[in-house]
């Protein structure tokens, strides 16, 4: 999730638990191919599957289901052209033309040297870890991340 936003005249960037590139290695790459080929034999399992695991925490399969659902309204073409894409474009020399104040939110877990990367790129950037949660960490979290939030817009106008 990226989020731009601008404030009594003062524009700033947040950056949700994504990246914008990796240095690949074969276990990375042969775990995406597993998921892809299965994403594309049985695209309502793989998904369901994909929504289980954005969530740190319990959430009702009512919910689930409808997170699925949403999910499936993307054509699977559209679908697997954008999940490539996410992989085989490298778009980090891009952190280095951003200008504005930014926020980087990430869980906790095996990618956080890719979020210090990120950190590092992004001149003055903050990054703040939120641990327990999931990809979905808004939802797993939502006061910790509206504080985080709330917090970077106050540092906006002042």
């Amino acid at each position: 999730v990226v989020l731009l936003i601008k404030l009594a005249g003062r524009a700033g960037l947040v950056l949700v638990d994504g990246h914008a590139g990796w240095d690949l290695d074969p276990p990375l790459l042969r775990g995406f191919f597993d998921f892809a080929t299965g994403f594309e034999r049985n695209r309502r399992e793989a998904a369901a599957g994909f929504v289980r695991e954005m969530y740190g925490k319990p959430q009702s399969e009512e919910y689930l289901s409808r997170i699925t659902r949403a999910s499936l309204r993307t054509p699977t073409n559209t679908a697997m052209a954008l999940l490539f894409s996410y992989v085989s474009r490298d778009r980090r020399s891009a952190f280095a033309k951003i200008n504005k104040p930014t926020l980087i939110v990430a869980a906790q877990g095996p990618y956080q040297m890719i979020f210090a990367d990120m950190q590092r790129r992004i001149a003055g950037s903050q990054l703040e870890v939120m641990d327990g949660v999931g990809h979905a960490l808004f939802v797993d979290a939502p006061e910790r991340f509206n504080s985080l939030l709330d917090g970077f817009l106050k540092s906006l106008v002042r």
